[in-house]
């Protein structure tokens, strides 16, 4: 013989809470029916809680590295979690064809103390030279391959 059961209102509910939310499950509350945003597209137009810093978006860069604002750097060293060197970054006016020729001597002399932030920078800024077929200089930072690394050779 197969259990079956049926809601009780009085019985099943244990408190007056699931009582009524058990009551009021299909209804839509009147507040959400006259909603404003639910109406039309999205706007595009700032407001307090869309606005922040650019920095603060999250948003990598976007274009070539070479036409980077010294802002849209900030931007890029922020995704790198090197949220503390941006300013330094605007105050120096490094933008992304400077940013592309910068060696650890510079990022050092910048205020980049720590030999492995100053490797996370110049390692990503490589990989997008790559990725964007920007021209690697004889004197631009390019990091061992494993083979290198491997065998204790300075270049591949």
């Amino acid at each position: 013989m197969a259990y079956t059961s049926k809601y009780h209102e009085d019985s099943d509910a244990d408190d007056e809470f699931e009582r009524t939310a058990w009551q009021q499950r299909d209804q839509i509350p009147v507040e959400y029916e006259s909603s404003p945003t639910s109406s039309g597209p999205l706007s595009t137009e700032h407001t307090p809680t869309t606005f922040t810093h650019s920095r603060d978006s999250r948003i990598s860069p976007t274009g070539l590295i070479v036409d980077w604002s010294a802002e849209q750097v900030a931007d890029y060293i922020s995704d790198l979690g090197l949220e503390q060197y941006c300013d330094t970054f605007v105050d120096e006016g490094i933008t992304g064809d400077v940013l592309i020729s910068l060696q650890h001597a510079e990022l050092k002399e910048m205020g980049v103390g720590s030999v492995g932030h100053r490797l996370t920078i110049l390692k990503a800024v490589y990989d997008i030279k790559v990725k964007q077929n920007v021209p690697i200089e004889q004197d631009d930072y390019v990091p061992l391959c494993r083979s290198c690394i491997q065998t204790g050779s300075l270049s591949c």
